[in-house]
C-alpha cells in the first residue's frame, strides 16, 4: 500500500498516516519537521526515522515532492496563472527557491516545462519519476495524450452538476497495487462498522489527489472514503474531510484504472472549456454506486466528478 506495511509496527503505521493526512490538508501551511513530530508524538529525530523508513522519502523530501508535483499540473493546466502566484500557492516561500526546487527536480525550468508539448513531458516524466514503472505492469503508461483525446470515445456526454456540503471519512492508499484500492476500502469498513457507518444508503467514494501525468504510480494518493451523515471524530488513520458546495462536470462510466484515467483525459481536454467552464481545484472523486467491498473497483458503476467554476 502507500507505507510499507509488512516492514513498520501497527502503531508506527497509524502515526505516519495520521501525519500524512495532516500533510494532504495542511501542504501550504506549516509543515515542518517540528509541527510534523508534535502531531506524530515523538521527537524530531524518532519521527524522522519512522516516516522515512515507512514512506522511503524523508518528511521534507516528501512535502517538496507534492508541492512540486501539484505546481506542474497547475503549470499545465492553467496556462494564465503566473508561475510566481504557482509558486507561492503551492506553499514555497519565494520565486527563487521555487525555481530552484522546480529545476532541480524537472531537470528544466518552470518557464519552459509550461510551454512544452505533451509528448515531451511525458519523456520527462519517464526520465526523471518512473525508475520503477516497470514495477507496475497493470497501469499503462500514459505516453500520448492528444492521442487518448483523438481516440477514447465516452459513452454519453458529461453534464454539469452541483453538489452540496458534505463530509467523508477516509483512508489513504496508493496505486502502487491492483489491489490497494480494495484493501483501503476493507480497512476503511473496519473502522467505521463498529461505529455504524455503514448503512443500505452509505455512499461510497474515491478521490483522486494525485494522477500519474506528473506523478509516480506508487506514490499516486487515492483516499477510499463513506459519507458521513454526523460528526466524528478521525482515528486510526482516518482522516475526516470537509467540501462546500460546489459545480461538478459529471460522468458516468464503468471500468478499470486505465479506462478512468482515460476518461479523465478526454473529459479535461474535449469537454470542460467547450462547455464554458474551466477546472476548479486539482481533485477528482469517484462516486461508486455500490459497495467497493462487494464489488471490484473496475466492475462497479461510478460517477467522476471533477470541480469546475465558470469561466
Amino acid at each position: 500500500m502507500h507505507i510499507r506495511d509488512h516492514q513498520i509496527k501497527p502503531e508506527y503505521r497509524q502515526v505516519v498516516m495520521k501525519v500524512q493526512n495532516y500533510i494532504n490538508q495542511n501542504l501550504t501551511g506549516d509543515v515542518s519537521l517540528e509541527t510534523l513530530a508534535g502531531i506524530a508524538n515523538y521527537s524530531s529525530f524518532h519521527f524522522q526515522k519512522i516516516f522515512t523508513e515507512a514512506v522511503l522519502e524523508t518528511p521534507k523530501q516528501y512535502v517538496i515532492r507534492l508541492r512540486l508535483e501539484r505546481a506542474a499540473h497547475l503549470i499545465r493546466i492553467f496556462p494564465d496563472l503566473a508561475i510566481n502566484e504557482i509558486a507561492s500557492g503551492c506553499g514555497f516561500s519565494s520565486n527563487s527557491i521555487f525555481s530552484r526546487a522546480f529545476k532541480n527536480y524537472y531537470g528544466i525550468s518552470a518557464e519552459i516545462f509550461r510551454k512544452l508539448p505533451d509528448k515531451k513531458i511525458q519523456e520527462i516524466k519517464k526520465r526523471h519519476l518512473f525508475a520503477s514503472e516497470e514495477e507496475i505492469p497493470w497501469i499503462n503508461p500514459i505516453s500520448d495524450i492528444q492521442e487518448k483525446i483523438l481516440s477514447v470515445k465516452l459513452s454519453s456526454p458529461p453534464v454539469i452538476s452541483t453538489m452540496y456540503p458534505f463530509q467523508i471519512a477516509c483512508f489513504q492508499t496508493t496505486l502502487s497495487h491492483r489491489e490497494n484500492i480494495s484493501f483501503a476500502f476493507r480497512s476503511l469498513f473496519q473502522w467505521a462498522i463498529p461505529k455504524n457507518l455503514i448503512t443500505n444508503s452509505t455512499k461510497y467514494f474515491g478521490i483522486w489527489l494525485d494522477f500519474p501525468f506528473l506523478t509516480r504510480f506508487d506514490k499516486c494518493r487515492y483516499l477510499c472514503g463513506i459519507e458521513l451523515t454526523s460528526d466524528i471524530k478521525p482515528s486510526g488513520g482516518i482522516s475526516v474531510l470537509s467540501f462546500n458546495k460546489g459545480q461538478y462536470l459529471n460522468y458516468r462510466m464503468i471500468g478499470d484504472i486505465n479506462e478512468t484515467l482515460d476518461s479523465l483525459i478526454v473529459l479535461n481536454h474535449n469537454f470542460v472549456d467547450s462547455m464554458g467552464y474551466s477546472i476548479s481545484e486539482m481533485i477528482c472523486f469517484e462516486q461508486f454506486e455500490e459497495s467497493p467491498i462487494i464489488k471490484t473497483y473496475e466492475k462497479i458503476q461510478r460517477n467522476l466528478l471533477i470541480p469546475v467554476r465558470i469561466k
